[in-house]
């Protein structure tokens, strides 16, 4: 029964090195750069610097810090009211820049983070939230 277990254990540390060992010799895909999208295209870290997206920045009533969030309407200026999804729910918003166009590797946070805004705010949404 000794012998067994001793078998057992010398099998499992080996297939455990050898995991290892394969792990490390073998490039790993995030290490290249390259990502596969949906369609299965490689894109490597030029064509990944190539997306870009519009963003502005908001700051909520009571914080002094401003948030990125991603745009898909064009109409937002500075100066208007945005509702945004944050953790704490839907929360009304300023808007305190120009929209502008960055790309995401130019994002100080990982793009897949990014939030949009919802809609702009009207004078209901202003009501209600103030």
């Amino acid at each position: 029964m000794q012998t067994i277990l001793l078998v057992s254990g010398i099998i499992i540390i080996f297939l455990i090195g050898l995991g290892g060992l394969i792990y490390l010799l073998i490039p790993n895909q995030e290490e290249s750069g390259d990502r596969i999208e949906g369609d299965g295209r490689v894109l490597s870290d030029n064509n990944y610097a190539m997306e870009q997206t519009t963003v502005i920045d908001v700051q909520f009533k009571g914080y002094s810090r401003n948030f990125t969030y991603a745009v898909m309407q064009s109409d937002i200026k500075r100066g208007q009211y945005v509702l945004v999804l944050t953790q704490d729910g839907i929360r009304c918003a300023k808007v305190v820049s120009e929209p502008r166009v960055v790309n995401l590797n130019q994002l100080p946070f990982p793009p897949f983070l990014l939030q949009t805004i919802i809609c702009v705010a009207d004078n209901a949404d202003l009501e209600y939230y103030q």
